[in-house]
Parts: structure tokens; sequence; C-alpha cells
């Protein structure tokens, strides 16, 4: 049953992506949901197509979603969905976004896939199955040294109050990396770090379909990821390569 899920969602995904690329004009129709967190037409409409594909298919299973919340079932499926993760990026047509759907299976996520559709790249993972980008495993990078590490390290900008704390970690990392970058996409991030383009990722408050598929992809991928707890619902999502993990964990704590 999982298997047929992540198949169907592999094919589903980009389907949602081509709709992304085809109504860009849609990204300039904005809605601010709060302090720096903004939802277009095309988040609402890319949404609804994945939800409406899924019902029809999965008919019985329940819903986590970004911008239409959670809908119950009995089902144990709950599907985990973010349509543009990165919706600030796509506003202002920054490459980078993502569309991310999640699989829950009780408690457990078993199948994620992130489409980056701007540049065709589909990363995916089904639990105790490895990762995939393209159809091709991937894996974390072996870097031994975290000195010549690159590092995406993520402001809270939704939440200032956190500014403080972040800072102080933030610049103990930034120590101990090359360098960081910050690219506005939390699955992104994770399936970066999965692929080997980075080690570390670092990102306070945030919340299950922000990042459910992307740390399945790295764990699946050989990483390591840890999600701290906080209010509202929402974790801290502290993240590398397994080489890199402890000391990460250190810096950060």
């Amino acid at each position: 049953m999982i298997k047929q899920r992540y198949e169907f969602t592999k094919k589903l995904i980009k389907n949602a992506g081509a709709f992304l690329l085809e109504h860009k004009a849609e990204r300039v129709n904005i809605t601010a949901k709060s302090s720096n967190d903004y939802v277009t037409e095309a988040d609402k409409k890319c949404e609804a197509l994945i939800v409406s594909a899924i019902k029809k298919e999965y008919p019985e299973d329940g819903f986590y979603c970004e911008e239409s919340g959670k809908e119950n079932s009995d089902s144990s499926f709950t599907w985990v969905i973010d349509p543009i993760d990165g919706t600030v990026n796509y506003m202002n047509t920054f490459p980078l976004y993502s569309i991310s759907i999640a699989l829950k299976h009780n408690d457990e996520i078993v199948m994620g896939c992130v489409y980056v559709p701007e540049y065709d790249e589909l990363f995916s993972a089904m639990k105790g199955c490895g990762s995939y980008l393209n159809g091709e495993k991937i894996e974390t990078n072996k870097e031994s040294e975290m000195k010549r590490s690159l590092a995406l390290l993520v402001p809270p900008h939704r939440h200032y109050n956190e500014l403080e704390y972040y800072m102080e970690r933030y610049l103990k990392v930034l120590k101990a990396v090359s360098d960081e970058r910050s690219i506005g996409s939390a699955a992104v991030s994770l399936c970066y770090v999965a692929s080997g383009r980075c080690s570390i990722y670092y990102e306070l408050c945030l919340h299950l379909y922000d990042f459910a598929a992307g740390a399945l992809i790295l764990e699946e991928a050989g990483g390591s990821v840890k999600l701290q707890p906080r209010e509202e619902e929402m974790y801290d999502v502290i993240s590398s390569c397994p080489q890199f993990f402890d000391k990460l964990l250190e810096l950060t704590k």
C-alpha cells in the first residue's frame, strides 16, 4: 500500500510542478497570513489540485496541509502537504521553491517527495529503501572536516522574538564551518544535505509540512535529524551529515 502511494506521488508531484510553471501569473495575487508569512493564489490552487487527486485515488485517507489545515479520517494514512515551500521565493521569481508531499502511517513518516519545478529535480524516499534524485541514489557528503563544510543557516524571519537565541547559536556554527547560505525552502535545504550539496541545515520554528518529506529523504540518504519540539506544533530542525551531527548538537544546544 505504501509503495503504490509512493509511485502515485512521484507522478502527482510533477504534475503539480507543471501547474506552478504554467500559472506563474498567479504569483502576484498575494495575501498576508501573518507577519512575513504569505500565500498566493498558486499555493491554494496547487494544494487543491494535489488534494483532489489524492482523494480520487485514496478517498479514505486524511490530510494535514499548509493552506487548508487538517482533515482527519479513520484511515491510518495521513498526507502531509506543502504546495509551495518557499512562497516568498516563488513570489519573487527566485527559483528555489518546491512542492513537498509526505505520507504518515499512524505516527511515522513512511514516504516523502520534494519536487523543485524550475530545475526539474525530484527528490524522493520510502522508509527503509534509500533516497533518490531523479531516480539516482543519493547520499550525504563524505567531507571529514567541518571547517571545510557548507551550512544552510536560516534566521527566524517570522519569529523575531527568537532572534537573539538563534544568533547565539548561528555564530557558533558559522565559526565552525567554511561558509553559510539561506535558500528559503526547508524542504529543499534538507534535500541538499541529503544529496551532498551541503553538510548542515539549521532552522527554528517549523511546522511538520515544512520538513516531513525532506527529513525522511535526508535520513534515508544517511543523514541525521533532530526535531526539537516547540509550542503550537512547531519544531526546531537540526540536521547534518552523520559525521558532523554530534558537534552540531553541541553547538546548537
